[in-house]
């Protein structure tokens, strides 16, 4: 029976032909050994992206003890598993074919690397992000396949690195450099304009309120990295207050009246906007929607309208960012993985971090529709209170 696929091929060999296989590279002590001695993870593979070999920093890495290849049967064991499956790749499940078959697998930098080194008998480097685990706890790992050849068969030996650590320095630096600078600059210019313009006295004083929030904007800025990096590390605390829907919404509003991203476009609370009271952490609820309403401004162009809107549905509270541009599906298949933007390399915090508040602090959850028809809307869906359940 042909079992179908989104990407790469679906076969495999039998428990059998993978023991036979194993035992075969077990029998060269020199590549177990040398492969056992690096530190980085290394797997051997054969053609159809099965492992017949794992050295000792992988094993330690998804908590096996070495393997007895004679076992006929394979269940329990990693040999014979694809890298997705052995690791806990929540992807890797959701097709009969497994590792490599899914849609989301045609841009997953692991499984490319394996067909492109097999298809063009040379090493090849990529870098993909997995999503592990029950909490769908990311890594960033960089992946370098190779080809081997034993006895007239071919192998790949794949080596993996976790960057995850990597990734997050490079990304939380570059963010804070931008975002940072460019609120900065504001700063500047409008004390420039104080010191260098005669102005009269309500001048002066419209020009000091705007140098004050954009001194607000400059300390929320540095705060909300802060908040990231305690938010990663399961040492965010969290304050529970009573929060107005509308007052909250009209709050983040105004701190982008004097945001660079936003000249020239329109941002406004939907006129059937519900006004409700309900408890949660304000400081968290700003940071998420400040995220949210930044990637939707920088998706449209100048002219376009980025709408904002709150309600309740049983005890359940709703507020959604919406706007007019479409989303391709290889992004949104994307879309909440840490360190993926469109925006260059380094970016790619936003919707990240936006679910990790949400869903591990806010104790609610996120989701988006985006269809040509209609444009994309975010929702975030939080309990009145937390604590209880969303």
């Amino acid at each position: 029976m042909v079992i179908e696929t989104e990407f790469a091929t679906a076969e495999r060999l039998s428990s059998e032909e993978v023991v036979k296989q194993s035992r075969e590279i077990y029998s060269l002590p020199f590549v177990r050994d040398f492969l056992d001695a690096v530190p980085n993870m290394a797997l051997v593979l054969n053609e159809y992206r099965q492992i017949v070999f794992a050295n000792s920093a992988f094993r330690d890495f998804v908590g096996y003890e070495e393997q007895d290849i004679d076992l006929s049967c394979l269940k329990t064991n990693y040999l014979g598993e694809r890298p997705g499956e052995a690791v806990g790749c929540i992807r890797s499940h959701l097709t009969e074919g497994g590792c490599g078959t899914t849609v989301f697998c045609q841009t997953c930098g692991a499984v490319r690397s394996i067909i492109n080194s097999q298809k063009l008998n040379k090493l090849d480097i990529q870098e993909c992000r997995m999503l592990c685990g029950e909490e769908e706890n990311p890594l960033d790992l960089r992946i370098w396949s190779r080809p081997l050849e034993v006895n007239g068969v071919k192998y790949t030996v794949f080596s993996v690195m976790d960057i995850s650590n990597e990734k997050r320095r490079k990304a939380l630096e570059r963010i804070f450099f931008h975002d940072v600078l460019n609120t900065a600059g504001g700063v500047k210019g409008l004390a420039d304009l104080l010191n260098e313009t005669e102005l009269d006295d309500s001048e002066i004083r419209g020009v000091a309120g705007m140098l004050s929030e954009s001194s607000d904007q400059l300390i929320e800025e540095i705060s909300a990295q802060r908040m990231l990096s305690a938010a990663e590390s399961g040492d965010l605390k969290i304050n529970t207050q009573p929060i107005d829907s509308i007052e909250i919404i009209n709050r983040v509003i105004r701190q982008f009246h004097s945001h660079n991203i936003a000249k020239g476009k329109d941002l406004l609370l939907n006129d059937e906007s519900e006004k409700f009271n309900f408890n949660s952490d304000p400081v968290l609820l700003r940071r998420v929607l400040i995220n949210l309403i930044k990637n939707a401004l920088e998706a449209i162009a100048k002219g376009q309208v980025v709408t904002l809107n709150s309600f309740v549905k049983s005890d359940s509270v709703y507020f959604t960012v919406h706007n007019a541009i479409f989303i391709p599906e290889e992004i949104q298949r994307q879309i909440f993985t840490r360190s993926f933007s469109t925006k260059g390399s380094g970016r790619g915090l936003g919707t990240y971090s936006i679910k990790l508040i949400t869903e591990k602090y806010l104790h609610g959850n996120v989701s988006f529709v985006s269809t040509t028809e209609t444009g994309t809307v975010f929702t975030l869906r939080y309990p009145k209170t937390i604590g209880s359940t969303c």
